[in-house]
């Protein structure tokens, strides 16, 4: 009888993969679809999912602070008040909170490939909608509906990501393809202050309307989660699955000896469903990822969307000087993510999450001490404390999918992703109060204090998942 990796052709890395049993009693079971996900080196067909996954993740940064770079001229074009204003920002966010359930949910019936193609197509058909918008309450209905797919996209798109690497490496290799997002909202402010002034606002959102061609492509271009199918008792579907990564990997395949012990692994785990997110075995880890989210959200909508009205309005900034310090402060968003990919294999998730958040508090309360001085302090230390909390955000997305289970991975994303959406929705308000009262210092306090509490509360509810197969994480 050939073993398995006998069994893989490798004649340029394109042979056909044919499902034979090996010395563990069978490749068709879940223990064994776990084992060969675990010894695959990268290969080709990961490299094509992370880019196609990672497009949908770009745009889903570009869409989602266009409306940063876009704000001061709808200010003036339709005679916004302040409570419309915050309510232009907030109502992405309210699709966004609707999405971050739906789409998870849709994730875990009908696979991790085919949602994040939904919302894909849903971001784009909308973002171009946007530009044709007549009015600001037609402006404002689209952006609630694209928030669906906003919100809905990045918690799935983490999953499946996670899911299909192994635990050597998972961090460094997930982080590397989710600093596409940061790298999506520094080219949405890059963008922005170069196009907008030149060609209207309305080509910020005919750009961002590209993830429909993903709606079309990607589930005929990538394979769908091997892990999720297995879990749904789709163990040949989830070998061929598996075959699709396998038939791209150069070189000879380890051959699969410790199935069983995996198949033993998952027996020991009752099949988890949403309830559990919320029970004895999960809350502490749900109350932990509902922080951290929350923090994200926070400080990326209550202050990286306020920035250039924040400079122009209360600094007086001209209008492409302040595009330009936000732009300065996406520049370290992606730094302090590539800063994070590189360590979070190295030091673990947890350091990587207390020691940006409290450093982002600490950046906060330097900017409300300082918020009477020049702007360009001001900026500095908002960019300091955005290029932190980058480096936390991103931990977000490898750290919460490895806290749950299979069976309700991308719902635990989702909820992680709610809560930021439900931050997202009242920190503009918040900054917008305290900036209209004339109380700037006063938002950055409150805004400096979130990524503290964050801090301390991942600290102590929270676990280590470091170089972990998933399998073994589960409560």
């Amino acid at each position: 009888m050939r073993t398995l990796d006998n069994s893989i052709g490798h004649r340029g890395g394109a042979a056909m993969y044919e499902p034979l049993s090996d010395a563990t009693g069978g490749l068709h079971t879940r223990g064994s679809i776990i084992a060969r996900l675990e010894r695959l080196p990268t290969n080709a067909m990961l490299v094509r999912a992370r880019i196609l996954i990672g497009l949908a993740t770009f745009f889903d940064g570009f869409d989602v602070i266009a409306i940063a770079a876009t704000l001061p001229i709808l200010i003036q074009k339709w005679h916004l008040t302040p409570w419309e204003i915050g309510f232009l920002i907030a109502s992405g966010s309210v699709g966004q909170l609707f999405g971050a359930f739906l789409f998870p949910w849709l994730a875990e019936r009908h696979g991790r490939v085919r949602a994040i193609a939904w919302s894909s197509g849903i971001i784009g058909v909308t973002s171009i909608a946007c530009g044709f918008a007549p009015s600001f309450a037609v402006f404002a209905a689209l952006r609630v509906v694209q928030g669906l797919g906003l919100g809905g996209e990045l918690p799935v798109a983490a999953t499946y990501i996670n899911e299909v690497s192994r635990a050597h490496g998972r961090g460094r290799f997930v982080l590397l393809y989710e600093i596409v997002f940061p790298v999506g909202l520094l080219a949405s402010n890059a963008l922005g202050a170069w196009l907008v002034p030149r060609f209207g606002w309305q080509i910020m959102y005919f750009i961002g309307g590209m993830p429909l061609v993903l709606f079309f492509v990607l589930r005929k271009l990538v394979p769908e989660s091997p892990r999720w199918l297995a879990e749904r008792e789709r163990v040949q579907e989830a070998d061929r699955a598996v075959s699709a990564f396998e038939r791209t990997a150069k070189g000879p395949l380890a051959p699969v000896t410790n199935a069983a012990e995996f198949d033993a692994l998952v027996a020991r785990h009752p099949k988890r469903s949403v309830k559990d997110l919320f029970g004895p075995a999960y809350r502490k880890r749900t109350i932990a990822v509902a922080m951290l989210w929350i923090t994200c959200g926070f400080i990326q909508y209550g202050l990286s969307t306020w920035l250039p009205t924040i400079y122009r309005n209360v600094y007086h900034a001209p209008l492409q000087l302040a595009l330009n310090l936000a732009v300065a402060a996406s520049v370290l968003g992606v730094l302090g993510s590539l800063a994070c990919a590189l360590l979070v294999d190295k030091v673990g998730r947890k350091p990587v999450i207390n020691v940006s958040f409290v450093l982002c508090a600490i950046s906060l309360v330097l900017a409300g001490v300082c918020h009477a001085m020049s702007v360009y302090v001001v900026a500095t230390f908002c960019a300091l404390a955005l290029g932190l909390l980058a480096s936390g955000f991103i931990t977000a997305y490898v750290y919460t999918p490895e806290l749950y289970p299979t069976s309700i991975r991308a719902l635990g994303c989702g909820v992680g992703g709610a809560w930021l959406k439900v931050a997202a929705i009242f920190a503009p308000t918040i900054v917008s109060k305290t900036m209209i009262g004339g109380n700037l210092d006063v938002a950055f306090y409150i805004l400096a204090a979130v990524p503290f509490i964050a801090a301390v509360t991942v600290h102590f509810l929270g676990i280590e998942t470091k170089g972990k197969v998933l399998e073994q994480l589960e409560a």
